[in-house]
C-alpha cells in the first residue's frame, strides 16, 4: 500500500484518479481548496471504495504561504509519502494575479507545485520508491516561455498562458528527474477529457475523467515504470515529447527562475539527497 497525495483531487479528473486507487488500496490525502471541497471529496470516494484509509489537505494554489502550510502540515502528519500526483490546473480567460502577484494559471499550475514538491522531497525521502507524476498536457508542443512576460502581463492569452503552463509542468518535470535521481519524476498528458477545464478551455465535450485518471494511475503505482524517469506518457505509453520540453538550458533556467519566484517560502527549494 501507498501513500498517495493527489492535488486538485475534489473533481476531474483528479477525483476520478482518486477513486481509482481507492480501490486498489492505497491510502491517499486529498488536496482540496478548502476543508469542504476535501471532505465532499472523500465522500465521492468512500461512496466507491468505503474501506479506504482517506485524509484530507487544504490550500488555495494561489496563495504560495497557503501551499507552504499545507506542506508543513503533512510533514507533521504523514511518516512518509510514496508518491505525489501534481494533477490540479486551471485555465484563465482574462487575466488574474495570484496573491503572490504571479499570473494565475502560472502561478498554480506550475509554481504551486514547484513549492509543493520541493517542500516535500524530505517526506518523499522517506520513501523506498518514491514518485512524483506531474500532469501536463499535449498542448505544451505550443508552449514558449519568455522571461520577460511570464506574468502575462503584455498581451494576454488564455490559451496561451495555459500552453506555457503545461510546457513548464513538463520542464520541471525533467529536470527534477536530473537534480533529483533517487526518485521519478515523470510527465503525462492525460487525453482531451471533459473536465470543466477542458469546457473553459476549448468548449469540447471530450473522453470521460475516469479514462483521464489511467495514466496517472499507471505513472503512480504500475511496476512497469518503477525505475523510469524523465520521460513523458500518453495513454500509459511513453510519448514523444516537443523539442522545448527537452531543452535542459531551458529547465534549468525555469528551475533558476521559479526558485527565485518561490523564495520566501523555500530558500532551499532542491534540497535532497543529490539535488
Amino acid at each position: 500500500m501507498k501513500t498517495i497525495l493527489i492535488t486538485g483531487a475534489t473533481d476531474g479528473i483528479g477525483l476520478e484518479t482518486a477513486k481509482a486507487l481507492a480501490r486498489q488500496g492505497h491510502e491517499l490525502v486529498l488536496h482540496g481548496r478548502n476543508q469542504k471541497k476535501a471532505r465532499s471529496a472523500m465522500d465521492a470516494v468512500h461512496a466507491v471504495a468505503p474501506n479506504a484509509p482517506l485524509e484530507t489537505a487544504c490550500a488555495d494554489l494561489g496563495d504560495l504561504a497557503a501551499v507552504a502550510r499545507m506542506a508543513q502540515d503533512l510533514s507533521a502528519r504523514l511518516p512518509r509519502l510514496d508518491v505525489l500526483i501534481n494533477n490540479a490546473g486551471v485555465y484563465m480567460t482574462e487575466r488574474k494575479a495570484s496573491r503572490d502577484g504571479f499570473e494565475m494559471t502560472l502561478a498554480v499550475n506550475h509554481l504551486a507545485h514547484f513549492l509543493l514538491t520541493s517542500l516535500l522531497l524530505p517526506l518523499l525521502k522517506k520513501s523506498e520508491a518514491p514518485r512524483v507524476v506531474t500532469v501536463s498536457s499535449m498542448v505544451h508542443k505550443n508552449g514558449h516561455l519568455v522571461f520577460e512576460n511570464m506574468n502575462g502581463g503584455k498581451n494576454f492569452d488564455g490559451y496561451q498562458a495555459y500552453a506555457d503552463s503545461k510546457l513548464a509542468n513538463m520542464l520541471f518535470a525533467n529536470e527534477l528527474a536530473r537534480r533529483a535521481p533517487w526518485l521519478t519524476s515523470n510527465s503525462l498528458h492525460p487525453g482531451m477529457v471533459g473536465t470543466k477545464l477542458l469546457h473553459a478551455a476549448f468548449s469540447m465535450q471530450g473522453d470521460s475523467a475516469a479514462t483521464g485518471a489511467r495514466t496517472s494511475v499507471y505513472l503512480a503505482t504500475s511496476p512497469e515504470v518503477e525505475k523510469v524517469t524523465g520521460r513523458y506518457f500518453s495513454n500509459c505509453i511513453a510519448a514523444t515529447a516537443a523539442a522545448q520540453a527537452l531543452d535542459q538550458q531551458l529547465a534549468q533556467r525555469l528551475w533558476e527562475w521559479s526558485m527565485q519566484a518561490v523564495k520566501a517560502y523555500a530558500p532551499e527549494p532542491t534540497q535532497g539527497r543529490s539535488a
